[in-house]
């Protein structure tokens, strides 16, 4: 038999009807350009949060046989559709591979923990155990570091970039920080794309593997510039917090604008990945995944955390296809020395593309 709420639950029915309310006019947010309005697409970093507040109110109405539970239950199926990027039913992984496939790893191994005090990891065993199980053919580095003792000899194609910066004598000398695309098989057209004011890149090859040319892009978008934990975004000036955090979702929107204009000019097939700086929630997200297909969306298990945030987990590093592609596996792996796990997928291709002259 049915209880009655009482007044303590139409107090909890209330708060479940206002997050009810912003979830789904958040449903807006990832088609707001940051540019137009930088202070509202910070509100996309809050959708993670109310998709689980809506479980909890959920779970809660279930437990107590109440159908306000219908409520969150109806939120989270139209969320699902909304956001089909943020969690995945269990699918079958064919990982056969052929001669038209290949094995993408990408991970940012955080200067492979060259500047942290107190390391908890063996790095040289993770990269290893890593590499041995994965077996990329191809493997996206965001913040490789310069004079890392990590050896990667199994990959002889190696374009790696540093961004050249002044010193106080007028001259130039390479950064410390930079980014990495190594390949079994040959890369040539390679460039960067050097963003201003940030020591954050994006990279780009065109890999060539028998008679088809594939072109690749390694994205280290614009960090926000926050330590993950609560506590640091709680101290100090929290409108400069806001305000910087904003200022780099217009970065991000910038320097995506600039790679999908360049993307736009390949007359080969995608491979995109790396270090967003930002959730399958965002604008960004939107604009790369138009005419893409998300690695995890094709064949991901549940909510594929690749970072966490005190805990709380979250999804910014992705591996983007063309529709050209078909995704045969998709893993988000936790073994890991860095604050990001890394992620890898296994992508064939039917069509082939005559190899681009250097």
């Amino acid at each position: 038999m049915l209880k009655k709420t009482g007044i303590f639950g139409n107090t909890i029915y209330l708060l479940n009807s206002i997050a009810a309310f912003l979830l789904v006019l958040f449903f807006v947010l990832p088609y707001i350009p940051p540019k137009s309005f930088p202070t509202i697409s910070l509100l996309t970093l809050t959708i993670s949060p109310l998709l689980v507040v809506h479980v909890v109110f959920a779970v809660y109405w279930m437990l107590r046989r109440k159908r306000k539970a219908l409520l969150s239950i109806c939120v989270l199926v139209a969320s699902f559709f909304m956001f089909n990027s943020f969690f995945e039913f269990s699918s079958e992984n064919n990982a056969k591979t052929s001669e038209n496939s290949l094995n993408i790893l990408s991970y940012n191994v955080r200067l492979f923990n060259n500047y942290q005090k107190f390391p908890t990891k063996n790095v040289s065993l993770v990269i290893s155990k890593l590499i041995e199980e994965e077996e990329p053919d191809v493997i996206f580095i965001q913040e490789f570091y310069r004079d890392s003792t990590i050896h990667f000899s199994g990959y002889p194609y190696q374009y790696i970039h540093f961004r050249k910066s002044k010193n106080k004598n007028g001259g130039e000398k390479e950064n410390a920080l930079g980014h990495a695309i190594l390949s079994k098989y040959p890369l040539i057209n390679t460039g960067a794309f050097d963003f201003e004011k940030t020591y954050n890149n994006t990279i780009y090859a065109d890999l060539v593997k028998g008679k088809d040319t594939i072109r690749l892009y390694n994205l280290h978008l614009r960090s926000m510039g926050v330590l993950p934990s609560v506590a640091f975004l709680q101290e100090g000036d929290k409108a400069k917090l806001r305000k910087r955090m904003a200022s780099s979702f217009v970065e991000q929107q910038d320097q995506v604008e600039k790679i999908l204009a360049h993307k736009a000019t390949s007359k080969y097939p995608v491979l995109l990945g790396g270090d967003f700086n930002n959730t399958s929630f965002s604008y960004i997200y939107d604009q790369i995944s138009k005419d893409m297909k998300d690695a995890f969306v094709e064949k991901g298990t549940g909510i594929g955390t690749t970072y966490l945030f005190d805990f709380y987990p979250m999804r910014i590093d992705f591996i983007f296809t063309s529709e050209d592609f078909q995704v045969l596996k998709y893993a988000s792996i936790k073994e890991t020395f860095s604050d990001h796990f890394p992620v890898s997928a296994t992508v064939s291709w039917g069509a082939t593309t005559e190899a681009s002259e250097e």
